[in-house]
């Protein structure tokens, strides 16, 4: 078992040594599409000034400056060993399967190809970071040179979190103590 590690950990530092990282994301919601270099993500999140193309990106999204630099800013313990045997297992597919129709490559809407592409990049991003990785790492690493967001899925995906989110801390916080500790007679 640690050899197929092994082995696994030497491709992708092989391969990781001739493959390019992405440079460009387009963004898509609807019929709205732009595109930002992955550079100038880059840029910003050392300078903390965002160049005019970024600017009006934030202003078009409805985001805001300093939310933007947080979730660039974010970093993300993933242990190899760990998220591969996740990422390969039932669960970790559904989950690959689910954030493929968010991030996948521009053009290309092929489920397993995305599913691949995502688990690379997080692969090779957590190798070349300490087994930390962030977003811009994570684009840097993703196997493609053009990267497509599909803003009205991420958006879907964030409400259903945000209800999740909002249903465990009721249940957490419910009134209904028994049942929350599993003494409930019913």
């Amino acid at each position: 078992m640690i050899l197929k590690y092994n082995y696994v950990i030497l491709l992708i530092f092989f391969l990781g040594q001739s493959v390019k990282g992405a440079e460009n994301i387009f963004l898509y919601k609807g019929t709205f599409s732009r595109t930002i270099e992955i550079e100038e993500l880059y840029k910003f999140k050392l300078s903390k000034k965002p160049s005019n193309k970024l600017k009006n990106l934030i202003k078009i999204t409805n985001q805001k400056e300093k939310e933007l630099l947080k979730v660039l800013s974010l970093k993300i313990d993933v242990p190899l060993k760990t998220s591969s045997k996740l990422m390969n297992s039932k669960i970790g597919e559904v989950f690959l399967g689910r954030l493929s129709q968010i991030i996948y490559p521009n053009k290309i809407l092929d489920k397993k190809l995305s599913i691949k592409a995502i688990r690379s990049g997080i692969l090779l991003s957590s190798f070349k970071n300490n087994e930390k990785i962030n977003l811009i790492d994570f684009f840097k690493a993703y196997p493609n040179k053009n990267v497509a967001i599909d803003l009205n899925a991420l958006s879907k995906t964030l409400k259903k979190v945000e209800s999740l989110k909002e249903l465990i801390e009721f249940y957490s916080n419910s009134p209904f103590k028994k049942l929350k500790d599993g003494r409930s007679k019913t």
